[in-house]
This record gives C-alpha cells, structure tokens and sequence, in this order.
C-alpha cells in the first residue's frame, strides 16, 4: 500500500502502518504486486471508500474464515504468468518452465473455481482449451515436458530419431569391436579412448583417429567408415526434424496461450484483486472489524475503537485491552494521568482514520470517520537524526511549522504533550495560540496535554482518561512488572467527555508510588501538594 500521500514517516511509524501492511499482506505474487500499488481514497470518493468498506465487510461475514484460508491456499500456489503472456504475443518460443506456469495457473485457477467463490469475485474462470491442451505435458506434479502426447507428429519424429540413434549405435559398435580386437582388448568406448604407447606394436590399428599425443599414451576416437558417416547423417537429420516439430509444438501452444491472452490477463487481475480482498476479510473477521460510515466534514467518531498492534502486544502478555470511545470535529483536549492511555487514545484515532483511507474495516464497534487529505502526528516519538544539533522542543517546533504550511482543513492532527519539555507558562500559551490557528483553519486534531484550563480557556472539546481507581493504602509493587500489573488493574483508560471544567490531578505521586518510589518522598510530595496553590 502506498501511504505517503497520506503521512510523512514520522506519522507512520507512530500509527504503526508497517504492522497494517503486514496484517493485510496477500499470498500470491499477482495478489502482492496488486497490493503494493493501493492508495488511499481521497476526499471526494467517501462513497467509493464506503462500497470498498462493505463489500470486505460483507465477505468477512458471509464467508467462513476456513474457505478463506482454503482460497487463499490455492492462491499461494498462483503464479504470476503476466510475462509469458507477453512473451507469447510477442511470438516467442516459450520454454518448458513458461509452459509448466501456465499448467499452474490453470490448476490452481480450477482449484479457487470448485470452492464456489465466484459469488464474491466473478472473472476467475479456468481456462479450458488452454488447459486440455498442456495436460499431456504434464509429469508430476512439480514440472511440464514436451511430450510425445501433445502432437502425433512429435511422436513420429522422435520415433524416426530413436531408429537412427540405434543404426548409428550399431554401425560404431561394430567399429569398436574391430578396433578392440586389434588392440588385443575386449572392448573400447564408442567416443574418446586412451592407448598407451607401451601397448602398440608398430602403427596404431586401422579405425583409429589419434585426437592427442603424450609422451606415455595416445588419447583416440574411433573413425567413422562411410556406413558409419551415413547413419550419423540420418540421425542428425532426425534431430533437426524433432526440434522443427518440438519448435512447431511451442508455437501452436503459444498460439493457444496468445488466443486466451485476454482472459488470462483477465483472470490475473481478477486474482490479484481476490488475493487483496480475501486478505483484507480475514484482518476484519480476527479483529472484529466493522465498515466505518464515511463523511464529508473533517471528524472522526467512534465507539469501542482499538489501536490493533498494542492490542494484540498485551494479548500475548495475558493482559486486558481496554477500547475506547472519541468525538473529534474540529480541535479537542485530552487529559489524563501518567500511562492512563492518551497516547494511545491519539494513536487509536488515528489508525482508525488511516484504515478507513483505504476502504477498510476499522477496529472498533462503529464509527463514522472523514477521508483526510493528510493525518500528520506531532509531539512525542519524533525520532533525531544522527545529524540534528535541536532540543526536543525545537524539533517539535519545526515539524509543527512544516505541518502548518499545508492546507489543514481536511487534516487529523494528533498532537501529543506539544511543548511539554520547554517552560510550563509558555507552553501554554504556544498550545492556546496552536489551537487557534487550527480551529481558524478547521483542522481536526486532538491535543493530549497536561498542562491546566487548556480547553476551558481554548473554548474546546474536553476529553478526559478516567484514570486510577482507589486502591488501599497498603498495596505496593513488589517489583516493575508487579506495578504494571497493579496499573493495569486499577486504571480506567475510558475516556468521557469533561461536561463541567475543573483540572484533573495527573495521579503522578500515585504513580510513583506503585512503581516503588521511596514512601518518605511520596508522603512529603503530597504534603507539599496539599499545600501548593496554582
């Protein structure tokens, strides 16, 4: 799939797309060469996306996971048979290899055909004639020669051949016994044989052709007397006439290959289409996927909505992912404690929007998701060149200059802790002054942040992470993993809508005091908090 229209890198790796690539790869070569040249829909084409989103939906549901995986079985055995076919217009001898790829084509062609998936694909049709005329060809299951059975004439030639080979034979085996005889041995070989010099009496034998002399022996080969000649002639004639035959042969099955052209061509494309489809069914059958309902304002929206490759990271550690639920038109606020899950909230966002792009099932129960004209993310994971003399703040300040530059009305920005590294006060007011700017321009983005009031003073959506639960005084983590364990049971990563403003405590010194902080600095910490005023 082609993303770069879409996202820059940076965005990439932060949603994952190397993990959605992977998850919706296909089986066969056709299948990944269709594949790799998917873009995403653009703004103006949400009821083409829309179709898409439903017709993989539908087979997800419609068809057994079990006959897809036996489809896509038979897919994997397809070859890509696109160059023969060009080969074969072009006239071109085809080889053995050639021809065995296309019995291949054809036999996993009929394979896909008998499983009764034509209801989802039409056009995926074995060829006959093309395949009645390669059958005879066929030796095993793994290879394709050029038979006698394929042409009578074949037949007869190679039969011609057979008889000229035995005469020619004939007529140097009774050569060699001559010779064998005057050299006193029982026999000599037919092509090359050595005579030492030690072992002749005068002048080598008549029928004797010396090829190389040495000092200790003669390298010989038997000279050919005029029946010889003549049968040797007969039998190259021979061969020349079986390869006239084996020529004429290739060219009528590439003449078969050539009439079938379009149909095979047909049927190329329509496999690879199948192969990406039945690929993108199974990702929406094992991860509950539903086709989102597309609209025509920059928002997304949706219910029980899953970041897939950090859901399926816990559920190889036994642990419990927890969906969440979002409303984002325009600019929204997140806040929430430490590891409460607003990156994870943002990076949900937007992988649903960059499964939606391409007309796929989205990882939640519904949604309702815009075809953004770039979803670009900002803030923490922003990776340092080798080379980059920045701070962490100025590389996010210059990401966010890029960004700004281009047209942000249909853009899902995910902004996350943006100025959390710089000065407390004027973070602030860099994040306030941001907001503007995006609500002017009618960007959606959702800002994570901790810093205080920031959607009250913005006049913004407020979402907040629920965050720690109560918990006894007493519990404490044995070591790192224990606390994580403790986290996991005692968070609330569901989000709500903030309906009455008030700032929310980052459950930092909780936090710290699951992961084993020392007990004396966290009570003085909370002391010292009791007494703060912001």
């Amino acid at each position: 799939m082609k993303v770069a229209t879409l996202c820059d890198d940076i965005t990439a790796a932060a949603l994952r797309f190397e993990w959605l690539t992977e998850a919706l790869q296909p089986v066969s070569e056709v299948g990944r060469a269709r594949f790799a040249a998917v873009r995403p829909f653009r703004s103006g084409e949400e009821p083409a996306a829309g179709r898409h989103a439903r017709r993989v939906s539908e087979v997800a549901r419609a068809i057994a996971a079990e006959l897809i995986d036996g489809v896509r079985e038979a897919l994997r055995e397809l070859p890509d048979i696109g160059g023969a076919i060009a080969r074969a217009r072009l006239d071109d001898v085809l080889s053995d290899a050639d021809l065995f790829e296309m019995l291949r084509f054809c036999d996993a062609s009929e394979r896909i055909a008998t499983l009764t998936l034509n209801t989802i694909l039409d056009g995926l049709q074995p060829c006959g004639p093309l395949q009645r005329a390669l059958e005879p060809g066929r030796t095993g299951k793994f290879g394709f020669y050029l038979a006698d059975a394929l042409d009578d004439g074949l037949a007869r030639r190679r039969s011609d051949l057979r008889a000229a080979q035995a005469q020619f034979d004939a007529a140097c085996g009774r050569l060699s016994s001559g010779v064998a005889q005057a050299l006193g041995r029982e026999n000599v070989a037919t092509d090359e044989f050595i005579v030492m010099r030690d072992d002749v009496r005068g002048h080598l034998p008549a029928g004797v052709h010396v090829v190389r002399e040495a000092p200790t022996y003669f390298l010989c080969s038997l000279e050919l007397d005029e029946n010889a000649l003549a049968a040797l002639g007969r039998r190259d004639q021979c061969a020349r006439e079986v390869a006239s035959a084996e020529e004429a042969v290739r060219a009528r099955l590439g003449g078969i290959i050539r009439a079938c052209g379009d149909a095979l061509e047909a049927a190329v494309s329509c496999a690879g289409e199948l192969d990406v489809l039945l690929a993108a069914a199974r990702f929406a059958q094992r991860h509950q996927c539903v086709a989102p309902t597309y609209v025509n304002q920059a928002r997304i929206e949706f219910v029980e909505g899953r970041f897939l490759p950090l859901e399926r990271e816990l559920e190889r550690e036994d642990r419990v992912y927890v969906p969440v639920a979002m409303q984002v038109a325009g600019a929204s606020v997140l806040t929430g404690p430490n590891m409460g899950g607003k990156t994870v909230a943002l990076k949900t966002c937007g992988f649903i929007a960059l499964c939606a792009a391409f007309g796929l099932p989205v990882p939640a129960r519904s949604a309702s998701v815009a075809l953004f004209s770039e979803i670009a993310w900002m803030g923490i994971g922003i990776p340092e060149a080798a080379e980059d003399l920045l701070s962490s703040f100025a590389r996010e300040v210059v990401r966010l200059r890029d960004t700004l530059d281009s047209d942000l009305e249909r853009a899902l920005l995910l902004i996350d802790e943006f100025g959390r590294t710089t000065n407390p006060g004027e973070g602030r007011a860099l994040l306030l002054a941001l907001i503007g700017r995006l609500q002017a321009r009618k960007a959606c983005a959702v800002i994570a942040t901790h810093l205080a009031s920031i959607a009250k003073d913005a006049a913004v959506p407020h979402f907040a992470v629920r965050g720690l639960r109560s918990a006894s005084a007493t519990s404490e983590a044995k070591d790192t993993k224990g606390a994580l364990r403790e986290l996991a049971t005692r968070m609330d990563y569901r989000i709500d809508r903030v309906t009455q403003e008030r700032d929310r405590a980052s459950d930092a010194i909780e936090l710290a005091r699951l992961l084993g902080l020392d007990k004396e600095l966290v009570e003085k910490a909370k002391e010292i908090l009791t007494q703060w005023t912001p």
